[in-house]
């Protein structure tokens, strides 16, 4: 005879260990790469940067099937009921930048030619950057708001631009490195 199955609510987990990362803003389904795409949340918390991937997609099977916004939604479901923690641990692959480790964040608020994208570029030139096309139905507006506010009390710049951000050479070098 099976048993009902019990809801499981966040305080079920209060004991566990945590990281004590706490985020300042959370950058919800971003898609980056061009095969296979690589879905990802950015994390601007109080120790750096971090930012998961978490999924990739193919266009055919992953695209036409809906499967980004369902990985998407899974992840923010995780997310809302064990936080950063648990998002980090899930990932298939975890960036951590120390925020003197960025020069600067460019969000380029997208349009007829795309979604907005986000970059980070990092201080070093050697090092790759990150971008991301923004597949969440923030505004890139509030967006751009809440990374000043970020930005202000640290050692990188933020930079709010019209178009789509489309760089073709540094995308190249982005894919070659």
């Amino acid at each position: 005879m099976a048993s009902e199955a019990e809801e499981v609510g966040p305080e079920d987990f209060e004991d566990l260990p945590t990281s004590d990362i706490e985020p300042e803003l959370h950058v919800h389904f971003g898609m980056a790469g061009s095969f296979p795409l690589r879905i990802a949340d950015l994390f601007f918390a109080s120790d750096g940067l971090h930012i998961a991937e978490y999924s990739y997609i193919t266009p055919m099977f992953g695209l036409g099937t809906k499967k980004h916004r369902r990985e998407a939604s899974a992840m923010q479901d995780v997310y809302d009921v064990h936080g950063i923690d648990e998002v980090l641990l899930q990932a298939d692959s975890v960036f951590w930048l120390n925020y003197d480790a960025i020069d600067r964040v460019v969000l380029h608020r997208g349009g007829y030619m795309g979604r907005p994208k986000l970059t980070v570029y990092p201080a070093v030139e050697t090092m790759r950057s990150h971008a991301f096309r923004l597949h969440d139905d923030d505004d890139a507006d509030d967006l751009a708001a809440t990374l000043r506010s970020v930005a202000e009390d640290r050692s990188f710049d933020f930079a709010f631009e019209n178009g789509s951000g489309l760089a073709p050479r540094e995308n190249v070098e982005r894919f070659f490195s």
